[in-house]
Formats: C-alpha cells, structure tokens, sequence
C-alpha cells in the first residue's frame, strides 16, 4: 500500500513586486539581487490574508474531487492569520470539509517536506489499526512571509514572497507513491535564522522580553548550512529508496537561492534542467515553495505519470528533509 498524489493546486499573491519596485525604497540594484538569489520579481499580499492563498491553492488542487473524501488537512506555515484557531481549521471550514481531521506544521522552509513524512506515517498507521481510516489529506504549505519580512534589511527582504501550494494525497492498495523520507535538525546555536514573537506585557512577569517580530537571518551561515544539508538529505534519501541521483527524473528543491539549487546538481552530477527553477518570479515563499514549484513542473511538462521526483527542503530551526515520490 501507498500514499501518492493525485491532485495539485498554486496560489500567488496578487500584487508582483520587482527588483525596481525594491530599488526605490532600499539600496540595491536588480543586477546584485539577480546575482546574489536569481530572484527577478516575488508576489506580495496587500489585502489577501494567508487563509485566502491557501483556500485558491486547495480549491484548485481539489478540482473534481470529493471535499467530503477529504479525512485531514495539514497546513505547513510559519505565517499564519492567527493562532486559535489553527490554519487548518480555518482551511476546513472556509472549504467545507466536514469530514477533516485538522491541525498546522511549522518547520519554517522544510515545512512541506516533514508535512509530507507527517501525512504518509499518518494515513499508513490508520490504516493498520483500528479506528477511522485516512484515506485522502490535503496538504497545504502557505506563507504571507511579507509579515514578518525586515524591509529595512536589503539582504534578507529582496529575496521573500507571498503565496501558496496544495496537494490532495491518497491511500490505494498496491501502489508505491511516496518511496522514502529523510529528515534531520541541526541546533541553529548562532541565531542563523531566528524570528521572535510579541506577546502582551505580563502584569505579573519581571522577566518578559519581548523579541522583534521580523526575520533576522545571517546570509553566508544560511548559504553554508544549505549546501551541506542539501548533499545529505539528498544522500540518504536516495539510500533509503535504493536509488541513485540518476534514477530520479526530475528534482524539486526548496525555492531559496539559485546557487544553492546549482550546487546541488553539480555535487550529483546532475543536470541543471533536472531541477525546477521557479524562484526567479516567485522568490522564497517558505513552506508553501516546494508545492509551487511542483505545480509549475508539472504544468510546464517536466513531470508526468510514472516520473520519480525528489523533493528538497531546507530552512530555519535548523531543519532540512527530502521525499522521493513515484508520481500517479
């Protein structure tokens, strides 16, 4: 038995920012952000809130399917309208899936990776145990990272966008879909990427410190950490499925930085053109960018029914992870 994907789903924001739009407000130039990222233009929200990116994504990639076959929705966010209640709550009842199981997942930009491993392990173990079976999930990576984005700081606030991707998973007998997982945390000691959260004052606290609200992120740490990351992740994920770098037909790497997706095809001797490259108009949108960037892969034709893919992720707590999926 296994867990494939059988519906896909994309939302951008709706308001497209260019370098030149940055270029008037902070020091920069389109030549050193194209340099430093490959990102030409990212999507920013002016009125959608997150839920909105995230009902346009699931609606489309529920597209003729059943909304009451859907038994779980997961949504993978690190921006979310509001804590309570959850995103995924909101998702179901904007959607109407009355039959959902809901709950959210934070792991920054590897989020739809480990939202993935989550899923499966889910769905797999309902089904060898008795109780209510998981059949169908939908699973959805959606960011408004412009929240929490520095736009004081011209390293960091060139590079992030605003939207969101969704996938509809299903359980059948007989079939492999997703073939391995691998995930791993490294302790972010440095502060490498690091965002605080503000909290009203405690009348009863005298040690209430309340962080900034926006990203701080220590560029060259982050390069190198992904770079390492990447390689292994990769690694063993492909030894886990028993396969190697040339078995997958097509990769999709989290959405960060150019030269990072390029590093990784030449540590695998792999060519370029096997890895989606959305991030020139899209920028980094966090958990949502691997689901946006499969939904651009399949739509430009690059994979297909029967097509292996690895999907690559990356990001703040320090975490990282990889799937490799037998498309249906």
């Amino acid at each position: 038995m296994g867990i494939g994907i059988i519906g896909v789903g994309k939302k951008l924001a709706d308001n497209v920012v260019t370098n030149e739009d940055l270029c008037r407000f902070i020091n920069t130039s389109d030549e050193w952000i194209v340099e430093r990222s490959g990102i030409h233009q990212r999507h920013i929200a002016t009125t959608q809130k997150n839920l909105d990116l995230a009902l346009d994504a699931s609606a489309e990639a529920l597209s003729g399917i059943d909304y009451d076959s859907i038994d779980m929705v997961i949504v993978c966010t690190l921006t979310p309208d509001m804590l309570v209640p959850s995103m995924g709550s909101l998702v179901k009842m904007g959607l109407g899936l009355n039959n959902a199981v809901v709950f959210d997942l934070n792991s920054a930009c590897s989020g739809f990776v480990y939202g993935l491993w989550t899923a499966e392990s889910i769905m797999l173990s309902s089904q060898r145990t008795p109780g209510r079976k998981i059949n169908r999930a939908l699973l959805i990576g959606s960011e408004r990272l412009s929240r929490m984005t520095d736009w004081d700081d011209r390293s960091s606030c060139i590079l992030f966008g605003d939207g969101a991707g969704a996938v509809v998973l299903e359980h059948r007998e007989g079939e492999k879909g997703i073939i391995a997982n691998y995930v791993k945390n490294y302790d972010d000691v440095n502060h490498t990427l690091w965002c605080g959260l503000e909290y009203k004052p405690n009348p009863f606290s005298v040690d209430d410190v309340q962080e900034k609200m926006s990203l701080t992120m220590l560029g060259s740490q982050v390069f190198k950490f992904a770079v390492h990351a990447v390689e292994e992740v990769m690694e063993q994920t492909l030894e886990y499925g028993g396969l190697s770098a040339d078995d997958v037909d097509f990769y999709i790497p989290h959405q960060a930085n150019y030269r990072i997706i390029k590093s990784a095809a030449q540590r695998f001797n792999q060519p370029l053109e096997k890895f989606q490259i959305s991030i020139g108009t899209t920028g980094n949108i966090s958990a949502a960018s691997i689901p946006i960037a499969l939904y651009d892969a399949i739509k430009e034709g690059k994979v297909k029914s029967g097509s292996t893919i690895m999907m690559v992720g990356f990001g703040g707590g320090l975490s990282t992870g990889a799937s490799l999926v037998k498309m249906w």
